[in-house]
């Protein structure tokens, strides 16, 4: 399972951030001048500079910035730069096939033309296919295709067209058409086939999820989760809470066992930021959302499951009973677990780690075994995994496995040498510093009364590495005699590119708000009275076996995908020549 994970998370390393319009328009004309000259040289061109221009601008740039104009017109919504970056890559497969064309064309001009004719049919399904999945335009993209094949079509052969096949404008233009439709039928196959398995499985095809993907990657749209709707499953899991009043306001502690995933702004991706939004519209508390130990297979299939998270708090808080209560702080470690404990009085907040290794993802069960462990030396426990060492490993931990013993041993370690109990007082921050890998929630900080104090670091980040981990726990003792405790949400909504591993940067920004943070959540100290507590409720999730399916079913319509499109591919040239060889 985890080798599968692996090749379907490498799928999103082909997605990238374009660069700015203006680098992608140079790059069409250094194509383009590029392409100019080699057909320059290849003419002998006695003036090898004015051909150039000429050759460049009238074969290649010209019409792929008036096929781009074009599409912007009719689709205003869209970045002008992904329209630009759609005709570059338009505009070098041609020109790649034009040079060769001609190159060709003095051995043999039918298989020159033949060369030229699969290029024109190769940009035509490239645009055909970026303006339907990607651009997400249903009739469209056909339009658009049919379009940017007309432009070329006429500078193509009023100029220079005529040394590589004979005939008519309307004779090319016919014969350009026919190979693209062929190309077009033959990529309808091909998405036939690959849409098969997902269809099957999921009732949606492949395409479709792919363009609500990227309808979301773009648009911020999350029609997605209609899908995941249509697969999920109803799930009963726990939300538990740390409450404490204070004076003039409360602070909760907030871990609902659920993932904050999968992606963007879709499912539980912004549960982080929702929750303690909700949270603070609703009861008027500060909440710190915590990471806990759950995987994927507990996604939400839809933001607006966040309701019945706080829901289940306003429960909890019905029948809240807060009591003046002692806090220390206790360590208990097992092989490379280790886990930080907070007692009030004999309620406990337990956080788990296996920093500086990996700390990634622990099964709902695993988590459930670490509940029970504490509760035999407590009356209610809060279990959270700190998500603190970014490695680049993608895994999970399990039920029965070395590490999950280890966790669970490290757990019940902890209460074995209890701190020295002190008054409670607890003091909070928040910070919301620039950075592209923090979400909403930005930066969160606690300082609470133990002996000595214990600072909470909580970032809206999708894990930290452990050098950075460790250079904002130092940064933070620097600032005085602190026990420091360094959290993450896991949050995916900064998820939107490529990869699933994005880790909060290394920026001095993000150091600079942790170290004003604490000073701010000393200066908050204030004297507190709490309780612990958890709720049981249900949620629509993706669930654990369409979580295994979907890796599954993605990796073999790629497999399947590596064999089947070079055979189609040649297929379609095999008919192509067919054609020709009889016109």
């Amino acid at each position: 399972m985890r080798n599968n994970l692996r090749k379907a998370v490498d799928l999103t390393s082909y997605l990238f951030t374009l660069p700015p319009t203006l680098v992608i328009v140079l790059g069409m004309a250094v194509a383009a001048a590029l392409f100019g000259f080699i057909l320059s040289i290849a003419t002998a061109s006695e003036n090898i500079v004015v051909d150039t221009l000429r050759n460049s601008a009238l074969l290649f740039f010209i019409p792929a910035m008036l096929t781009a104009l074009i599409v912007k017109i009719f689709i205003r919504r869209m970045l002008l730069k992904r329209i630009l970056a759609t005709a570059f890559g338009g505009e070098i497969v041609f020109g790649f096939a034009y040079v060769v064309a001609f190159l060709v064309a003095d051995i043999s001009e039918f298989y020159g033309e033949l060369i030229l004719l699969i290029g024109a049919a190769l940009v035509f399904v490239l645009w055909y296919l970026i303006a339907r999945l990607v651009f997400i335009l249903k009739y469209r993209s056909i339009l658009f295709a049919i379009i940017q094949l007309l432009f070329y079509s006429i500078f193509l052969f009023n100029f220079q067209t005529m040394a590589i096949t004979e005939g008519s404008i309307f004779d090319w233009a016919t014969k350009a058409y026919v190979s693209s439709f062929i190309l077009l039928i033959a990529l309808y196959v091909f998405f036939l086939i690959i849409n098969a398995p997902m269809k099957k499985t999921f009732g949606v095809s492949s395409t479709d999820v792919f363009s609500l993907f990227m309808s979301q990657w773009i648009y911020r749209k999350n029609d997605l989760e209609k899908a995941f709707e249509k697969v999920g499953e109803t799930a009963k899991t726990l939300v538990g809470i740390v409450a404490f009043r204070r004076k003039k306001d409360s602070v909760l502690f907030v871990v609902p066992y659920v993932h904050f995933g999968p992606f963007g702004n879709l499912g539980g991706s912004e549960f982080s930021y929702l929750i303690a939004d909700e949270v603070k519209n609703k009861y008027k508390a500060d909440a710190f959302v915590f990471h806990a130990p759950v995987t994927h297979d507990l996604n939400p299939t839809s933001s607006s499951e966040v309701n019945r998270i706080t829901d289940a708090i306003g429960r909890i808080l019905k029948r809240s009973k807060y009591d003046k209560k002692t806090v220390s702080l206790c360590r208990g470690k097992s092989g490379e677990c280790v886990a930080e404990t907070l007692l009030f009085g004999e309620n406990a907040f337990v956080g788990v780690s296996r920093a500086p290794l990996v700390t990634e993802d622990i099964n709902f069960g695993l988590g459930l075994s670490m509940l029970l462990e504490a509760e035999k030396h407590t009356k209610t426990a809060v279990v959270v995994d700190q998500h603190n060492a970014e490695t680049g490993e993608i895994t999970s931990f399990e039920p029965g496995s070395e590490i999950g013993y280890n966790y669970i041993n490290a757990v019940g370690n902890s209460f074995l040498k209890k701190g020295k109990p002190q008054k409670l007082k607890i003091g909070i921050s928040e910070k919301y510093p620039e950075s592209s890998t923090l979400g909403k929630a930005g930066v969160k900080i606690a300082v609470l009364s133990t002996s000595p104090s214990y600072v909470i670091v909580l970032l809206d980040a999708n894990g930290i590495t452990p050098r950075f981990k460790s250079r904002l726990a130092n940064e933070v003792r620097k600032m005085g005699n602190f026990e420091v405790g360094i959290f993450t949400m896991d949050t995916h909504q900064i998820n939107v590119v490529r990869g699933v591993l994005n880790p909060a940067k290394e920026e001095t920004n993000i150091v600079n708000a942790v170290r004003k943070g604490v000073k701010e959540a000393i200066a908050d100290m204030q004297d507190a009275s709490a309780f612990v507590d958890k709720e049981w409720f249900d949620i629509r999730v993706l669930g654990a076996k369409h979580s295994i399916e979907i890796v599954s079913t993605v990796n073999s319509i790629v497999a399947v995908a590596k064999i089947i499109a070079p055979l189609i591919l040649i297929g379609a040239v095999l008919v192509i020549l067919a054609i020709l060889s009889k016109v």
